[in-house]
């Protein structure tokens, strides 16, 4: 009988102990604040007064830090009416070149991508609208800004749709940032410019390397939208 007491008592004693260890395993790892959060980065939206606007990243931290998107898409955006409805989002008519782009930003600087609004809602009725705005790189999805935006409405026609076009061409070299020269299977030389996404593919490419070149033309001048290796 004392010796059964004796066992009771040990199990009781046990019992805390059991419990305090358990609760201790549990928070073990616990984070707080939203997923996907970053510190180092912040972000805003800067519109003037003709209804142009800019969206810019700006990296807070005291070293370098890398941003990167799955695909030549740097930023996205929409337009919502009073009901909530999206009225226009900027992604929707558009092609991005596929594949991991990565964007290095140094200590306190800031990336400054224009909205291109008086073009991007050209179709789109004047009125009061609600702009959500927020970069495509990883881990920063969370970060979106919104504002209320009055849109007053085309003041040309609206643009024609882009058509995109490809050809094979050779690459010659880079003449700046934003342009190539280029000679077709023809024999012509021609230089080329290119969108912001394009940028990428084309730094420390190998002279005299086949490609494959995606292009719309703009303002009477081929501007490449992507490109591959021809294999």
């Amino acid at each position: 009988m004392r010796k059964a007491k004796r066992v009771a008592w040990i199990l009781l004693l046990c019992t805390p102990l059991i419990v305090l260890a358990s609760c201790g395993t549990t928070n073990v790892g616990t984070t707080t604040g939203s997923e996907g959060k970053n510190e180092s980065i912040t972000t805003r939206l800067d519109l003037t007064a003709d209804g142009e606007g800019s969206f810019i990243i700006k990296n807070e931290s005291k070293k370098e830090t890398i941003l990167t998107s799955s695909s030549g898409q740097q930023i996205e955006f929409q337009l919502l009416n009073e009901a909530k409805e999206i009225m226009y989002t900027y992604s929707a008519n558009k092609m991005f070149m596929q594949g991991i782009v990565e964007k290095s930003l140094q200590p306190g600087e800031e990336w400054i991508i224009p909205l291109n609004l008086q073009t991007e809602l050209a179709g789109v009725p004047a009125g009061t609208y609600k702009l959500v705005v927020w970069s495509t790189a990883n881990g920063l999805n969370d970060l979106k800004i919104e504002t209320t935006y009055k849109w007053a409405g085309a003041t040309t026609e609206a643009p024609k749709k882009l058509v995109v076009e490809n050809q094979e061409v050779i690459y010659i070299g880079q003449q700046d940032l934003h342009s190539i020269e280029v000679e077709n299977l023809e024999g012509t030389t021609e230089a080329i410019r290119l969108s912001e996404v394009a940028i990428p593919f084309f730094e420390g490419l190998e002279k005299g390397k086949h490609i494959i070149v995606e292009y719309v033309v703009e303002n009477e001048q081929k501007v490449i939208q992507s490109a591959r290796i021809v294999e």
